[in-house]
């Protein structure tokens, strides 16, 4: 068996996060659209843990008639069996190609459905799934009803899952002296891409709301970076809100939290979420997306966010960090969200057809 999944770049991010921990398995092959293997290693050198199954293939922007072809004489070449698509691009490419190359085992993943409010990407996207016929599958059963109102088709649930001997409960001051952060504030994290959609602006304009002894951390890089640290430095929070940088040690990261903040605009099922609640850290989140089918409904809270009051954040957080509840959000992943199981439901994709 050869399952190949298909991404537009391999960069981090959520998407690419889950591929990347199914291409541990050695029969995992990953295909990126854009890039080459030398630029995607540079920008993420995780990804050389894989390097001998990533196939990148230099995609530039617009429409590229012949980037189906490449594909599927690849896909013959390592005599795939089975092909996963993630996203719109993926899906229209990948599509095609899969069927060029003959494979009848072929699923498509959404992973949000904010993308389809579009009209013309929603008419691609049904269109593509009305061609290739695909297994459908979405990552949350928000996304999948979403998913299914706006394109007709009906999709199958397999949740993004957290590989929970990863990702586990450190002693807090430990995890805080490996990671220089100090040990007498309430630390407030936050960790994605610096982009506008991850609401991280949100999380500034909030700080500014609360005490002097809750620090705020937010792990990242993206085009947002310089603005968000003018923001910071105009709102006089440089000692308050820290921005390390991008890391691939997330699982070093929640422990050392009291909380993690999660402010998004538009989610699937976000994997650092569940991550967090996996190292026994309490969420708060923005209620959008899948957001309530990953959160412990005895430690989080998913609240509507307003980008014109701040201040409703800031007040959720404090009242959260003054009254942490007293269950652990890790059994809740465990029993519901263990990547063993969404391992298992992409292996299983093998012997479904189109």
């Amino acid at each position: 068996m050869t399952q190949v999944h298909i991404i537009q770049n391999f960069a981090p991010g959520g998407i690419e996060h889950l591929v990347l921990a199914l291409a541990e398995a050695p029969d995992i092959h990953v295909f990126s659209l854009e890039g080459t293997i030398g630029t995607l290693a540079d920008a993420w050198p995780k990804i050389g843990a894989v390097a001998t199954r990533l196939d990148a293939f230099g995609k530039c922007p617009g429409v590229d008639v012949r980037l189906p072809f490449r594909l599927a004489r690849r896909l013959r070449q390592i005599k795939a069996s089975s092909v996963v698509t993630h996203h719109a691009g993926p899906l229209v490419y990948g599509g095609a190609a899969t069927r060029l190359a003959g494979i009848n085992t072929y699923a498509h993943v959404e992973h949000d459905a904010w993308h389809l409010d579009q009209w013309r990407r929603r008419l691609l996207v049904r269109g593509a799934l009305a061609l290739y016929r695909p297994h459908r599958v979405a990552v949350s059963r928000v996304v999948a009803n979403a998913a299914r109102k706006r394109t007709g088709f009906s999709f199958r649930v397999i949740p993004n899952g957290v590989d929970c001997d990863a990702f586990r409960p450190v002693r807090k001051d430990e995890a805080r002296m490996r990671l220089g952060l100090p040990t007498d504030k309430r630390l407030i994290g936050c960790l994605g891409r610096l982009e506008h959609v991850k609401g991280f602006d949100r999380m500034v304009e909030a700080a500014r709301y609360l005490p002097e002894d809750v620090m705020v951390v937010i792990w990242g890089e993206g085009s947002e970076r310089w603005r968000l640290t003018e923001r910071i430095c105009e709102l006089g929070l440089s000692e308050r809100v820290i921005m390390p940088g991008r890391t691939d040690r997330s699982n070093a990261i929640y422990p050392a939290l009291d909380l993690f903040c999660l402010p998004s605009r538009s989610e699937g099922l976000p994997l650092s979420m569940l991550e967090a609640q996996a190292c026994g850290v309490p969420v708060v989140a923005s209620d959008v997306g899948g957001v309530r089918d990953g959160l412990c409904p005895d430690t989080g809270l998913a609240l509507t966010l307003s980008d014109r009051e701040p201040w409703r954040l800031a007040d959720a957080l404090l009242r959260h960090l003054e009254g942490l509840p007293a269950g652990d959000p890790r059994p809740f992943i465990q029993a519901n969200l263990s990547f063993s199981e969404t391992r298992d439901a992409y292996r299983a994709l093998e012997v479904s057809h189109a």
